[in-house]
């Protein structure tokens, strides 16, 4: 029988009316409401009535997109589910942190609060999608020749087969998408972000997160998380504190966590929150996989099978 994999989205997936589900619903009301008062947030308004350009705030989406994926998660389980494995998409793998048993998800949003707020203080920053382009060596050498002339420009994110994200410099990221577009990118799109996640724009704040991090108690998984940084499976508390420090400026190698966990023996993905960017991805990565799409009670109830 094949081995079941619960995966959360990061920052971008988050929605206006994304929690109405959850607030209609007293039990993960109550839920709500208290991860919210722990970080001084007011969720229940946040997560039913905030508008778009609240809830691209870093420091507000990424706990609020944990939140939203970590009680949906926790309600599932409820029913008598399990997953084999766990992953996350960048800020995702705290709430997967938090289905695997390593911390609660009180501790999910305020490590992500934190996190949030050191990265809103890297200023000129921004991210592109770069969609059609299969040739990733020559999309590799031609950002590495932007950032050999002193411009900070990467790739942050290998999502999937023709579809990886660039991170930097507004200038630089300028630059790269011309190059792009000339080597056959199709389209190379600007990510509604407040910064350059997974560069080395976010390097001066590791340490300060990992002090926070120091102080946060991690738990031995019930099930292994395949790691953005690596994509390897972990299941050392020690070493998942190390992941997430390295995870702030090194790219989400997305693709190859997939690959590993389908390796592993994994043939169905269930994304819990707030929409479903990463179901596309896996069926990009592997179309003989089940996917499931959970982002409502409603979805829960019917298992939002796609």
């Amino acid at each position: 029988m094949g081995k079941t994999v619960w995966m959360f989205p990061g920052q971008g997936s988050q929605t206006s009316g994304m929690g109405q589900t959850l607030v209609d619903d007293a039990e993960t009301k109550h839920a709500l409401e208290a991860l919210g008062t722990r970080i001084g947030l007011d969720f229940v308004s946040l997560l039913t009535t905030g508008t778009k350009d609240e809830l691209k705030e870093t420091d507000i989406a990424q706990p609020a997109i944990v939140a939203h994926g970590a009680l949906l998660a926790e309600r599932y389980r409820a029913k008598g589910n399990k997953p084999d494995f766990v992953l996350g998409h960048s800020v995702g793998e705290y709430s997967a942190l938090t289905a695997s048993g390593v911390i609660s998800a009180s501790e999910a949003v305020y490590l992500v609060r934190e996190r949030g707020r050191l990265m809103s203080e890297a200023t000129g920053g921004t991210m592109a999608a770069v969609l059609g382009l299969e040739d990733l060596e020559g999309a590799r050498h031609a950002v590495e020749s932007i950032s050999a002339t002193g411009e900070i420009v990467q790739i942050a994110n290998y999502n999937c087969p023709g579809q990886f994200v660039i991170s930097g410099q507004q200038a630089a990221v300028d630059a790269a998408t011309s190059k792009l577009k000339e080597l056959g990118a199709k389209r190379v799109l600007p990510l509604d972000v407040s910064g350059a996640f997974h560069s080395s724009m976010m390097t001066p704040f590791a340490p300060r997160f990992e002090d926070i991090l120091v102080s946060s108690p991690f738990e031995t998984p019930v099930v292994p998380l395949v790691s953005n940084v690596d994509g390897e499976l972990h299941t050392a508390p020690e070493e998942l504190r190390q992941l997430l420090v390295k995870q702030l400026y090194s790219p989400v190698l997305f693709e190859a966590c997939v690959k590993k966990l389908i390796d592993e023996g994994a043939d169905t993905f269930i994304e819990f929150g707030p929409s479903s960017p990463l179901s596309g991805l896996v069926k990009r990565i592997d179309k003989n996989v089940k996917v499931v799409s959970i982002t409502t009670l409603a979805n829960l109830e019917a298992e939002g099978v796609r």
